[in-house]
């Protein structure tokens, strides 16, 4: 249940590793150098771009080993000091790569983009989309000194705060009963007792998670409100009208994209709210569902899998609606890329890394055999398979928005579990399953839309100076009040939300909540189309071109119109037929 990543690197002492350090420092040195000899006019234009993009690529890979290799090992084990040291040095390394991109962007000002339509060069039409991404990137830039400052203070400043973040919350460690005995018991292993059967038990869980977060409260505070005040430094310096500005322009979506999927989504929250308020009264509670009955399991789904009956679930079901994708799935397991093994010091939540120099990935879970493990596997495999279809594309060509993120992972997820819905043996099998769905979409519906509504005040707030942990503890209660409405009980919310996502804690990544919830709208929507001739080939095509165009433009490619709420609304329809479906049942 480890991962292996000696194929990466065998060690950090390894030749292979330092050999690649040195020379990643040495190129991206000389590549600088030749930059500042050469992008001092337009002319040869075409020839310059060539070779800027050909190394741009090629550092991206060498940089990219070099990264996955130390932040891999580091978020298995937290306490790595080798990994933590040489992290550092990689992301200070990645300063010069930085100011690369920068000096690129500058370049691209004096460059006529419409001028390379007819190029004779393969590199540039390939990657047009990115030079056009770019060129407006440069309305924002600083100087080249004031960019280069930037990237050199994060390393000691949001970079920092970020270890520190995930060292903490990796190390705590909720004292609660378990069984008749006294535990002390890491977060993640505490948060996963949620779904348990047990009613006093998923309380009990609950109250052990809360005292263990205030015990960090003011760390992490400190944490977060250093990461976003830097972050609010760094939009008025280019001059974004907001921090939202540029992290849609991040997700390669348009404001009227956003807004037509937030309308709906605030649109559907009524009906998501009836299905909580159900839950609330099956399980014995007048006030709608306190926060830790949220994941509570309903009906008769009793199975457990160990990890290997996962795996061979999630292979067969797979393989049975496209051999190529249960095939490579079977690989991910066979070649070790998944650490799924719940221990101390390994850092929360789950994800999946491309290790695109490989044309691998490796993903990080703690399985603990749950139904909502299973799923949760399956989801990363998806992103997986999506790295998969990007293997020979280019690193400048890879780079896909967390909006088009999500699609893989969740068509995958969707699948598996109406597969497992179609066998249902039982009416209680079937409700099971059914608020397994509904409370997964409770989450990136409503509980993103609070995580958003946080967000988005934190950064109003923190304008006027640092949050006390008071402060946030009573935004994040606020947030939940508004878009949980009447479905939770107010009176047992999650005030630590914000300590328990590591979504917060990014330095140059904001609002990485509403992705999540265009990612499964958007994926329901290509989902739909899953009987449609030829449709796996197409599927395949859509998730190789995440990285050359915006998500309008990606999703054009499938029939599928982003910038109306009607495509959205759609999506939604799917969702709330199903809280009719179990209140039926």
């Amino acid at each position: 249940m480890r991962w292996n990543l000696t194929n990466i690197y065998p060690s950090f002492e390894s030749e292979e590793f330092k050999s690649d350090l040195v020379r990643f420092e040495k190129e991206t040195a000389e590549f600088l150098k030749w930059m500042d000899e050469n992008l001092n006019s337009a002319e040869n234009a075409e020839e310059k771009l060539e070779y800027i993009i050909s190394k741009l690529n090629e550092l991206s890979l060498i940089g990219g080993k070099l990264y996955n290799f130390a932040s891999l090992t580091l978020s298995a084990d937290a306490n790595n000091e080798t990994a933590a040291k040489y992290l550092d040095v990689i992301r200070s390394k990645f300063v010069d790569l930085s100011l690369a991109r920068t000096k690129f962007r500058k370049f691209l000002k004096s460059v006529e983009i419409e001028k390379l339509k007819d190029t004779p060069s393969e590199v540039i039409r390939s990657h047009v989309f990115v030079i056009k991404e770019q060129k407006i990137l440069s309305k924002y830039m600083l100087s080249e000194n004031e960019e280069k400052i930037i990237s050199m203070m994060r390393l000691t400043g949001g970079n920092a705060w970020n270890n520190l973040y995930e060292k903490t919350t990796s190390n705590l460690l909720c004292e609660m009963e378990l069984n008749g005995e006294k535990k002390k018991l890491p977060l993640m292993r505490v948060r996963n007792l949620a779904y348990d059967k047990s009613a006093e038990v998923r309380k009990k869980a609950y109250e052990a998670e809360i005292r263990a977060c205030e015990s960090a409260a003011d760390v992490v505070a400190q944490c977060l409100n250093s990461i976003k005040g830097e972050f609010l430094t760094e939009v008025k310096l280019r001059g974004y009208t907001s921090p939202l500005e540029p992290m849609l322009f991040e997700n390669r979506i348009t404001e009227q994209t956003f807004n037509a999927m937030m309308d709906a989504v605030k649109e559907s929250m009524p009906k998501l709210r009836e299905y909580l308020k159900k839950k609330a009264k099956i399980l014995g509670h007048e006030k709608g569902l306190p926060w830790y009955d949220l994941f509570a399991p309903l009906g008769g789904y009793e199975r457990k899998w160990t990890y290997e009956e996962a795996r061979r679930f999630i292979v067969d079901n797979l393989s049975a609606f496209s051999k190529e994708l249960g095939d490579f799935i079977d690989s991910a397991f066979e070649k070790r890329w998944i650490d799924a093994e719940t221990r101390p010091g390994k850092r929360g939540g789950a994800f999946c890394s491309s290790v695109k120099a490989l044309k691998e990935s490796r993903i990080l879970m703690s399985f603990d055999g749950t139904l909502d493990n299973v799923l949760t596997l399956a989801h990363e495999l998806g992103h997986a398979f999506h790295n998969y279809c990007l293997k020979d594309e280019t690193p400048l060509n890879s780079t896909t928005p967390a909006t088009l993120a999500e699609t893989a992972s969740i068509f995958n997820e969707t699948l598996l579990l109406n597969m497992i819905k179609a066998s249902a043996k039982s009416e209680e099998e079937k409700l099971a399953l059914l608020d397994k769905e509904l409370s997964d979409a409770v989450q990136i519906i409503i509980d993103i839309y609070s995580r958003f509504l946080f967000e988005k005040t934190v950064f109003e707030k923190r304008t006027a100076g640092p949050l006390s942990v008071k402060e946030l503890k009573g935004i994040m209660l606020n947030a939940q009040k508004q878009a949980y409405g009447d479905g939770l009980d107010e009176e047992v919310l999650h005030p630590f939300m914000w300590l328990v996502k590591p979504h917060y804690y990014s330095p140059t990544f904001h609002f990485y909540n509403f992705p999540y919830t265009f990612g499964m709208l958007f994926a329901l929507g290509v989902y739909a189309k899953r009987d449609e001739p030829g449709f796996f080939g197409t599927y395949k095509k859509l998730l190789s071109s995440t990285g050359k165009g915006t998500a309008e433009e990606v999703a054009a490619s499938v029939g599928i119109d982003i910038t109306k709420k009607e495509f959205w609304r759609s999506s939604l329809e799917v969702i709330e037929k199903a809280v009719e479906e179990f209140l039926e049942l």
